[in-house]
């Protein structure tokens, strides 16, 4: 009983690293219908968990990725250097036009007839899943430093999951109701694909640089939201 409390415990510390991840998923479902955004959290969900727990399998061969496949002007590519610069670049990408988007006034309601979304369901559950694996690597590193018992981490992660599944509800109902933090989330998804890149690459983002961008993403937000209401208000 006392190591399940601890690895509830160790679930609820691993889902700090899944914010990333549920901020991924909640913009991803954004003007899909209510059931559909049911369905594509949950199985989203549940494809993350069982590629998360074949890389925890697989723990020091993908989600440590040292293997060198071949070396480019002594440049490394790893299996770890592929999937960053892949999902970074699909990632960033993705966020950054939807972020345009959203200030060109084409999202959700011009997008068609496809509940909201421009992405037929199995192709954004597809996406949703490669993203968030890859996203997974920080936490199925961490969660196989926690324990070394394979079905000690599949508690960890199956936490994780739970917690997140209630959490990613929550702030698509937030955005919503509050539209303009769509600003912050895209740019903060933005700002994560630029940084896994970097990584890619062996470089990191200045935390004080990437702290600036979305300061002034929130303060762009918090604009657009006075902009919004005070225009009701004066109609």
């Amino acid at each position: 009983m006392d190591q399940l409390i601890h690895l509830l415990w160790l679930g609820l510390l691993a889902t700090s690293l899944d914010v990333d991840n549920a901020l991924y998923m909640t913009s991803s479902t954004q003007g899909r219908s209510d059931s559909e955004q049911k369905r594509l959290i949950f199985w989203g969900l549940v494809f993350e968990f069982l590629a998360r727990f074949s890389l925890l399998m697989l723990a020091y061969y993908l989600a440590s990725g040292k293997e060198v496949f071949f070396t480019v002007y002594e440049f490394a590519v790893t299996p770890q250097v592929i999937a960053l610069l892949g999902a970074g670049s699909f990632l960033f990408i993705s966020s950054a036009g939807d972020l345009c988007d959203y200030f060109e006034g084409k999202e959700d309601g011009d997008s068609g007839a496809t509940s909201g979304g421009k992405t037929s369901f199995t192709s954004l559950l597809v996406q949703m899943t490669i993203v968030n694996t890859v996203l997974s690597i920080d936490t199925v590193i961490a969660v196989s430093d926690m324990t070394q018992q394979l079905m000690g981490g599949a508690v960890i992660l199956a936490v994780s999951a739970f917690i997140r599944f209630l959490f990613v509800r929550q702030i698509a109902g937030f955005i919503a109701r509050y539209p303009e933090t769509k600003i912050v989330v895209l740019t903060f998804l933005t700002m994560v694909g630029l940084q896994l890149i970097l990584q890619a690459f062996h470089d990191d983002m200045p935390e004080s640089a990437f702290n600036l961008v979305i300061v002034g993403a929130l303060v762009s937000a918090l604009f657009m939201y006075w902009r919004r209401t005070h225009f009701v208000v004066g109609r």
